[in-house]
């Protein structure tokens, strides 16, 4: 076998020593590069808030004060070697709406905090007139600005310690998922005004169409209750109007118990009432619907009720 030709080889050898050269020059300019950034100062902070809604919770400016009031966490200014975007990030989470945040410096040098806002779920006023929203994690977070966001409202919580006893902690617990249930409820959402908490830390529901109290119970089975409830509407309030009971009670499995209003009191106001609202109602959920936003369960037809007279 001959050997390779001189002329051959040192071709060779010259392409790989110049392609040696190529990554020793770039490895020197990013080094180079990587120092020169790490030397370069923090221009400013650019504070950017997501929120789940058209209400914003988060103030920009206590933010913005929380990292640039104290010098040793102020990033404006300072070398970027020497921010810790990590300790900003805990900072700007130990705020209560804030469920999430990312801090970094872009090429410019400025500070990018990203934060996503927290969503509530319900809004609790306790027995003493505090008030409050919760989020789907039980985060409890203050009432802030001069809106509301529109979602259930519980009154009469039993308590305001931080720390709350076994009873309230289960009650605290339930309120969640039925607060979410009514909240993405085209019907309910519309139906239920008010969920009041009784002394016997069970839940009471008071409708905007008709004056029955609903009594729901502890919380359990949600679905099945508000399944029964609505065939019960449909097949019995329309036909005898929705004036005539005091009371209708979820709590028996299968059944709706209806106690009525004592003798004399005339419902036909409240029947005229609920013909415009129940069917202004419904066609509002049926545009939902046509919409693909999830509508209603469908009810058995032949859920059974008693009725108390």
């Amino acid at each position: 076998m001959k050997n390779p030709k001189p002329f051959h080889i040192a071709r060779k050898a010259f392409a790989a020593l110049a392609s040696l050269a190529m990554i020793v020059g770039f490895v020197t300019l990013f080094i180079a590069a990587s120092r020169g950034r790490k030397n370069a100062a923090c221009q400013s902070v650019a504070i950017h808030v997501k929120g789940t809604s058209d209400k914003i919770f988060i103030s920009r400016q206590q933010i913005m004060q929380c990292l640039t009031a104290d010098s040793q966490l102020n990033p404006v200014g300072k070398p970027l070697a020497m921010i810790n975007t990590r300790l900003l990030e805990r900072s700007v989470r130990t705020f209560p709406w804030v469920r999430e945040a990312q801090v970094y410096v872009d090429n410019d040098n400025v500070l990018q905090v990203l934060i996503t806002e927290r969503e509530p779920v319900a809004r609790v006023f306790t027995v003493s007139g505090n008030t409050f929203y919760i989020d789907s994690a039980g985060t409890v977070l203050p009432v802030k600005g001069g809106f509301a966001v529109r979602v259930p409202v519980f009154t009469n919580f039993p308590s305001d310690a931080v720390n709350l006893r076994p009873a309230d902690s289960v009650l605290f617990a339930r309120m969640i998922p039925l607060s979410q249930y009514i909240h993405h409820h085209p019907f309910w959402s519309a139906q239920i005004d008010q969920i009041n908490i009784n002394a016997e830390r069970k839940f009471e529901l008071i409708p905007t169409v008709g004056d029955a109290l609903i009594e729901l119970g502890d919380g359990t089975g949600i679905s099945e209750k508000f399944d029964k409830l609505l065939a019960f509407y449909r097949e019995g309030l329309n036909n005898v109007g929705w004036g005539v009971y005091d009371t209708l009670d979820l709590q028996y499995a299968g059944q709706v118990v209806a106690k009525r209003k004592p003798r004399g009191e005339n419902p036909i106001v409240d029947s005229l009432l609920t013909q415009y609202s129940y069917a202004g109602m419904e066609a509002r959920q049926s545009r939902q619907a046509a919409a693909h936003i999830p509508g209603p369960m469908q009810t058995g037809a032949d859920a059974p009720h008693a009725e108390n007279p």
